[in-house]
């Protein structure tokens, strides 16, 4: 995860306290203390509004703002009040490292909540603690010198530390990813050179898969290998899922090797994975159920089960960006899964699944796929009601007419 996205989700609880460094050093504490708590309070009230939530960072920022300002003023103590900026940093800190230290829900939660209209992908989780762990990293330099120049340096310098610096900091902070970015791109084109010294594709590594590059309608585009459709969302390739239901109002589930890179353990479409370079839907969608399941084509000849195409769709996380292209067969086995593949894999009932979603039992994208099918069925089922309605409607009045 991009760390100047996380910045802009924890930023506002923030605001209060770089608003209130900036302005007391243009117009003095009094004024600087007023802005900043004036600030806070109209943030805290927009939030609570808007969202009908109260954001726990801004009104503590707020909180210890107003109470050291005015511990400050009362006290008209140089040190306490040169050590302000740094007290506040601490517990706001404080309360940062807690998401670190709590399930990882909770940082998705409130992530989610403050950057409304991006959804936080699990795969994301541990890229967004990371980043919280050098945005804390950041922070804490900055206290550590704010005391250093509260207690040992002029007021001057102190002024620049503790206000100024702040602002550095930070957008050092959100450069970070671009830089490692520019750093990865002149990696890059190097091995690139000595791939084309060499005779052998840019970026390719020896055996590795290259896959089909795509446009929202399926439209190939061009082709890259699998490690750079890997390196983050943009490069968008297909994929191939299949639902297999056994025709009693089950469908069947794996559950993902405890090995595998992304959401180990959880369970998963039944069948999943790359189309490669020049292969059609329907060979990859074979070859994948083949190679995760066991289950050939005259498996499925047998018991007369037909794939039917679903719907397609793209699906962007922090790893990669796929067009999904999903499928639907009536089929109740047998099977045999490959352990290296899937852990296990059994039917589920569709309330036993809806019983568990937002749980962590399933992947992300499963439950996006689960929630499409869903509502197809339950408006395909009104609309079956409502037409029931209509001929008994149709039928009472023939009934009437015939008296």
């Amino acid at each position: 995860m991009n760390p100047s996205i996380l910045l802009k989700s924890l930023i506002p609880g923030l605001l209060p306290l770089v608003i209130f460094v900036g302005a007391q050093a243009v117009f003095g504490e009094t004024v600087g203390l007023a802005v900043g708590v004036a600030v806070g309070v109209g943030e805290f009230l927009f939030t609570l509004i808007r969202d009908r939530k109260a954001d726990p960072f801004v009104a503590a920022d707020t909180l210890l703002l107003a109470l050291a300002g005015g511990l400050s003023l009362v006290l008209h103590d140089e040190i306490f009040f040169k050590l302000k900026p740094a007290v506040i940093e601490f517990v706001l800190g404080a309360a940062m490292g807690l998401l670190l230290v709590l399930p990882p829900d909770y940082l998705k939660l409130y992530i989610g909540r403050q950057l409304r209209g991006i959804q936080i992908q699990d795969e994301a989780i541990p890229a967004m603690r990371k980043s919280l762990g050098l945005m804390l990293v950041a922070l804490g330099i900055h206290i550590g010198l704010t005391v250093w120049a509260a207690l040992a340096l002029s007021t001057a310098l102190w002024g620049f530390i503790s206000g100024g610096l702040l602002y550095i900091l930070f957008a050092l902070f959100a450069g970070i990813p671009f830089t490692l970015q520019l750093l990865a791109r002149r990696r890059s084109g190097r091995a690139s050179a000595s791939g084309r010294a060499s005779g052998r594709r840019p970026g390719l590594r020896p055996g590795e898969e290259m896959l089909p590059l795509v446009d929202e309608n399926g439209t190939v585009l061009g082709s890259a290998p699998r490690s750079e459709c890997h390196r983050g969302p943009g490069k968008l390739h297909p994929v191939v899922h299949l639902q297999i239901a056994d025709g009693s109002g089950s469908i069947y589930l794996q559950k993902r090797s405890a090995s595998k890179l992304v959401q180990p353990g959880a369970w998963d479409s039944a069948v999943g994975g790359h189309v490669g370079m020049g292969e059609d839907l329907n060979t990859a969608l074979m070859r994948e159920l083949r190679e995760e399941l066991g289950v050939l084509q005259p498996a499925l000849e047998a018991q007369d089960a037909k794939i039917e195409p679903l719907f397609r769709y793209r699906w962007d996380t922090d790893i990669e960006s796929e067009l999904v292209f999903s499928f639907v067969v009536r089929y109740r086995g047998p099977f045999a899964p490959d352990p290296a593949e899937v852990q296990e894999g059994r039917f589920w009932s569709i309330p036993e699944i809806r019983a568990r979603l937002g749980t962590g039992v399933f992947t992300p994208n499963f439950e996006h796929e689960f929630g499409i099918i869903d509502r197809a069925h339950a408006e395909a089922a009104r609309d079956e009601a409502a037409r029931d309605e209509v001929a008994k409607a149709e039928a009472t009045t023939k009934t009437g007419v015939r008296k």
